[in-house]
C-alpha cells in the first residue's frame, strides 16, 4: 500500500468526483458525465462513463508540485471507435505550454488514419522544438503521401518517380527504410489505415499537375484498397466504383470507409460484397475525418477536375462557386444521407480535420486558413499560417495543434487568438512551384511528417513525450504515467511500454500555475469511454508499485 502522504488525490469515480485521499481535491463534473455499471460485466462496481465532447471532471488549482509525480488510472474504450478517444487526464496550460497530458492518439489527419489507439504521455515547460531527418524511403520517392503506425512500426505510402514509377509502402527501421512492396501497380500509395488490427493501403494514379509536377508515365489506374499480409505481400480488398485514386481511408464505428480523389462518393467495405456506395454530399471530397461521434467528408469546390488541375499546375487559383463560401464540411448520417455543416469563406478546398480543445478544426486552400466549427453552419477563422496557401495537415501533439502547409512545406504551431508560429521548414527543393508537408503521424513520441518533392520524412519533438506504438486493446486496461527527474515512463497493464529522457530541460510544470487538473479531458479532447480509480502521486512510482496497482480490475 502506498503511504497516504505520497497521494495528492484519489478519485474512485464510483458515484461522483469526490477525492478519497482526504486532501479535499474533489473533481467537479462538466458536461455529460454519468456514473453507473460498467459495460464489462467483470467489473461489479459503478464507474464513470464519458462520451467525448467537452465532458470532463475538473479540480481547479491542483498543483502537482515541481518535481516527480505519477498518475495511474483504469480505462475502458470500445473496439468500435466513433471519436478520437481523447485525453485520460491532464494539467496543461496551452498559453505557456507548461504541464502534462496522458491520452490516446486515434485519428485521421488529411484523410489518412495515422494513429490507431496509441497511448501517449507528454510533458513540456515551453521547450524549443527539435527536428530530426529520417531520409527518403527510396531514391525515387518524390512524396510521402501517407504515414501510419501499426504494431510498433511506422509505415510510409509513397509517390514514386524513377524507372518503375510504382507507389510503394516502406517501414522505418533503425537502420533506414525497409521495402514492404507495391500495393497495386499505380504510381502512388496515397492513404494508409489500420482497421481490425490489419494495415490497409489505398493505391492511386496521382495527377502531377495538382502538385506542380509533371504527370507520371505510369498511367495504371488506382482506386484499389490493398491489405498487408507481411513481407512484401498484399491482398486485394477491391476497387471503389469508377475510381482511379484514394483520397481518404478511415475506420469508423467498426467499418472501413474510403473516398476517391477525382470522382464523387463515399464507400464502405462490406466483406465479400466489396465496396458499397454510401452516397455523396453533392460534391467531390478531399478527405475524411472523425469528430465527436460522427464521420465527416471534407469538400472540394472544383467541379471540372481536368481544368482545376491545369490551372493549379500553372499557379492559378480556381475561384469558389458561391458568393458565401466554398469547400464545405459534410456529416455522414448513414445509408446515403448527408448533412451540410456549411461552406467556408475564401475557401475552395478543405484538406484536413482535427479535434483540439474539444472543437473541430479544418485546414483549407487557397488562403492557408484554419477554421473552427462554431455550431450549425457557422465557422470562425483561427488564423492563417504565415503566407502559406494550403493547410494540408492538422495534428494535435503534446498539448498543441500543428499544421503542415503548401507551398513552403512548413509546420506551424497554433498559439491561440489566430496566431500561428512557424516551427520548421521541411523541404528546401529549389525551382519548384509547390512544396508540401504532406502527411503526419505520432510515433516514438515524436511528430513525424512526410514531404514533397524531396520525398523525405522528418520528425519533431517538443518537451518529453513517450508513445505506445501498439494499439491499446479494448476492455479495461491499467495505465500509468511516471515522471522521475528528466525521465518519463509509460505503462500498460503493469508493463513498461515506453521511456524517454529529455535533454531539453523540463523545468517546473506546477499544475497550480494557471492550470486545472482534468480527469477525462485535456488539451486535445475529452475522453470517450469509461474511467475508474484515478490516482495522482507526488513522487515517482517504481515498476513494482505500478505492477501491483495493475494486478486486479478496479
Amino acid at each position: 500500500m502506498i503511504a497516504g502522504e505520497d497521494v495528492i488525490g484519489s478519485w474512485d469515480l464510483a458515484s461522483d468526483g469526490r477525492d478519497g485521499s482526504g486532501g479535499g481535491h474533489d473533481a467537479v463534473p462538466h458536461g455529460n458525465v454519468a456514473f453507473g455499471p460498467s459495460s464489462d460485466s467483470r467489473v461489479s462496481r459503478p464507474v464513470a462513463q464519458l462520451a467525448g465532447g467537452k465532458t470532463r471532471l475538473e479540480v481547479a488549482g491542483l498543483g502537482i508540485g515541481r518535481g516527480d509525480f505519477a498518475l495511474t488510472a483504469w480505462v475502458n474504450v470500445e473496439s468500435r471507435s466513433r471519436t478520437g478517444i481523447g485525453d485520460i487526464a491532464a494539467a496543461f496550460d496551452p498559453v505557456t505550454r507548461r504541464g502534462f497530458s496522458l491520452g490516446v492518439h486515434h485519428g485521421s489527419p488529411c484523410g489518412n488514419h495515422a494513429n490507431d489507439r496509441n497511448l501517449f504521455f507528454g510533458i513540456d515547460a515551453g521547450s524549443d522544438v527539435r527536428w530530426a531527418d529520417h531520409g527518403r524511403p527510396s531514391p525515387s520517392t518524390i512524396m510521402v503521401c501517407a504515414l501510419a503506425v501499426h504494431d510498433g512500426d511506422l509505415y510510409a505510402g509513397t509517390w514514386e518517380a524513377g524507372a518503375s514509377n510504382v507507389g510503394h509502402v516502406y517501414r522505418l527501421d533503425r537502420g533506414g527504410w525497409i521495402d514492404c512492396g507495391k500495393p497495386g501497380g499505380a504510381n502512388a500509395v496515397t492513404r494508409l489505415a489500420v482497421h481490425g488490427g490489419r494495415l490497409y493501403a489505398g493505391s492511386s494514379r496521382l495527377r502531377g499537375g495538382g502538385s506542380g509536377m509533371p504527370d507520371s508515365p505510369n498511367q495504371t489506374p488506382g482506386g484499389r484498397v490493398m491489405r498487408f499480409e507481411g513481407g512484401t505481400e498484399w491482398s486485394d480488398s477491391g476497387r471503389l466504383d469508377e475510381a482511379d485514386s484514394i483520397a481518404g481511408l478511415v475506420p469508423f464505428n467498426g467499418d472501413l470507409y474510403a473516398i476517391p480523389m477525382y470522382s464523387d462518393g463515399l464507400f464502405r467495405l462490406a466483406g465479400a460484397a466489396g465496396w458499397v456506395a454510401c452516397g455523396t454530399p453533392g460534391r467531390r471530397l478531399l478527405a475524411l475525418g472523425v469528430h465527436d461521434g460522427a464521420l465527416y467528408g471534407l469538400g472540394n469546390d472544383h467541379t471540372d477536375v481536368v481544368s482545376a488541375i491545369a490551372q493549379t499546375a500553372a499557379g492559378l487559383v480556381v475561384p469558389q462557386r458561391s458568393t458565401v463560401g466554398g469547400g464545405g464540411m459534410f456529416r455522414y448520417d448513414g445509408g446515403e444521407h448527408w448533412t451540410s455543416l456549411g461552406l467556408q469563406p475564401d475557401t475552395t478546398q478543405v484538406y484536413s480535420a482535427e479535434t483540439y480543445g474539444g472543437d473541430l478544426f479544418i485546414g483549407s486552400w487557397p488562403n492557408g486558413i484554419v477554421w473552427r466549427h462554431a455550431g450549425g453552419e457557422r465557422w470562425d477563422t483561427s488564423g492563417r499560417l504565415g503566407v502559406e496557401t494550403e493547410v494540408m495537415n492538422l495534428l494535435a501533439y503534446n498539448g498543441k495543434l500543428y499544421g503542415g502547409t503548401l507551398p513552403g512545406a512548413q509546420v506551424h504551431r497554433f498559439d491561440g487568438d489566430g496566431a500561428w508560429t512557424n516551427v520548421g521548414t521541411l523541404d528546401h527543393t529549389p525551382d519548384v512551384l509547390y512544396r508540401r508537408a504532406a502527411s503526419m503521424a505520432v510515433y516514438r513520441g515524436e511528430l513525424f511528417c512526410g514531404t514533397l518533392p524531396s520525398g523525405t520524412v522528418q520528425s519533431m519533438r517538443a518537451g518529453a513525450v513517450v508513445s505506445d506504438d501498439h494499439a491499446l486493446q479494448a476492455g479495461w486496461r491499467h495505465v500509468a504515467a511516471v515522471r522521475a527527474g528528466q525521465t518519463i515512463e509509460l505503462f500498460v497493464d503493469g508493463e513498461l511500454t515506453g521511456k524517454d529522457t529529455s535533454d531539453a530541460g523540463l523545468g517546473s510544470i506546477d499544475a497550480g500555475d494557471g492550470s486545472s487538473f482534468v480527469i477525462g479531458g485535456g488539451p486535445r479532447a475529452s475522453f470517450d469511454g469509461e474511467l475508474a480509480d484515478v490516482r495522482l502521486y507526488r513522487r515517482a512510482l517504481s515498476s513494482a508499485e505500478v505492477r501491483s496497482g495493475a494486478a486486479q480490475l478496479p
